[in-house]
């Protein structure tokens, strides 16, 4: 699962590090917290247009004959990848329609004793990097993503704890392989094998995080926060 993502990286760094330019009609704004649950926006490289950086809604919905509440009837910010051929809202957009969704961190919760404690995860070296994506462009001409995911690894299985996943971060050698003309068993090869070798690091965070009556997109959420109850700080 990946509900809460971070981009605080500066305009001008994300064009050097995707060479790719935002679009002209996108005004970017960093974002210390976005919530999937609050309409947020995220910034992607669709696999058509990969020297633009483009807006979307996050959340795929389909092209059309969707109802008003869609968004809040199905949940598609995040894709799973082990049966994203099967499911038929994600099977088209999975071959034809593949984007990198850019970010430089997330948010996933570890429970203990019932209860959530936040964590933000980066890369070591606090880099940007790229999830694996989906897009689609609703008839009214909205754009819409969603991210895919996959098992968590040893070093996520300890903080998602629960449903163990994690969101699929393309390794920056091979994360624009993911935007080619693929066939459907070059992708899940890429899928399986395509991960970032870079380290993951993980530091607790203020539960600010997860309450949707805050807004928790402000410099300080990113702060560590120590719980006596987690016994240890990463």
């Amino acid at each position: 699962m990946c509900f809460h993502t971070k981009l605080t990286k500066k305009d001008k760094e994300l064009e050097e590090r995707f060479k790719a330019v935002f679009d002209n009609n996108v005004l970017y704004d960093i974002k210390f917290h976005s919530n999937g649950f609050d309409s947020s926006k995220q910034y992607l490289i669709l696999n058509n247009q990969i020297n633009l950086i483009n807006e979307s809604t996050w959340g795929l919905k389909p092209t059309e004959h969707f109802e008003d509440d869609f968004e809040r009837k199905y949940n598609t910010l995040n894709a799973k990848s082990e049966t994203i051929f099967d499911k038929q809202l994600f099977q088209d957009a999975i071959l034809k329609r593949r984007c990198l969704i850019l970010s430089d961190g997330f948010y996933e919760s570890k429970r203990v004793n019932n209860k959530s404690f936040p964590f933000l995860i980066q890369l070591k070296n606090k880099q940007s990097f790229a999830f694996a994506g989906i897009y689609n462009y609703t008839i009214q001409g909205e754009l819409t993503c969603s991210i895919l995911t996959t098992s968590a690894n040893n070093f996520m299985e300890n903080i998602h704890n629960t449903k163990k996943r994690m969101p699929l971060i393309l390794d920056p050698e091979t994360e624009f392989n993911w935007l080619e003309d693929l066939n459907d068993s070059e992708i899940k090869q890429l899928i399986k094998n395509g991960f970032i070798k870079e380290e993951l690091i993980a530091h607790p965070v203020s539960k600010d995080v997860i309450n949707s009556r805050i807004d928790s997109n402000h410099m300080g959420i990113v702060n560590e926060v120590y719980y006596q109850e987690l016994d240890t700080l990463f």
